[in-house]
């Protein structure tokens, strides 16, 4: 486990609305704000289309590997939360997971990693700025591949645990 103290900043809230790429959005709004990371404490509302991390089928022989199918939904409420992140190469990380029931499945529900995602009505978004410290998204061994969340800082031990 990796933790940081975080400093935050302001708080950015975005209300998308029909037509909308989420991810996109997200992105868009924090490079007008000159937001280069937060923590996404929100992103709620009726959705479109999503495009998840899953699979309808078998994950094949290791369950601990990730899975590289993905699944397409339609017409789903959800709600979700997650980081966004900058490179050194300045390019933006924005990293969602969410929890949705399709409306016309008796909200049948699916969740995972936020590859794409369509507003139908309207996506509610709340992001809080990270102010320090630097963060970014870096792939490991120990993660599989899966680029997980880094700090540059010193973690932070934890109450009650060695240093």
């Amino acid at each position: 486990m990796r933790t940081a103290l975080l400093s935050v900043g302001r708080r950015l809230a975005l209300a998308l609305e029909p037509g909308d790429d989420v991810l996109g959005s997200i992105e868009s709004a924090c490079r007008a704000h000159g937001i280069s990371q937060a923590v996404i404490v929100s992103c709620t509302g009726a959705f479109r289309h999503v495009r998840l991390i899953a699979t309808h089928g078998e994950p094949g022989p290791d369950p601990d590997e990730p899975l590289t199918d993905h699944v397409d939904v339609t017409f789903l409420e959800g709600i979700g939360s997650g980081t966004v992140a900058t490179q050194d190469d300045g390019t933006m990380s924005v990293h969602v997971h969410v929890s949705a029931g399709v409306r016309t499945e008796g909200g049948a529900a699916y969740a995972g990693h936020l590859l794409q995602g369509e507003a139908q009505y309207v996506v509610e978004v709340v992001l809080d700025e990270v102010l320090s410290p630097k963060t970014r998204r870096i792939a490991t061994e120990a993660t599989r591949g899966v680029p997980a969340w880094a700090f540059d800082a010193p973690s932070t031990p934890l109450p009650g645990t060695l240093a």
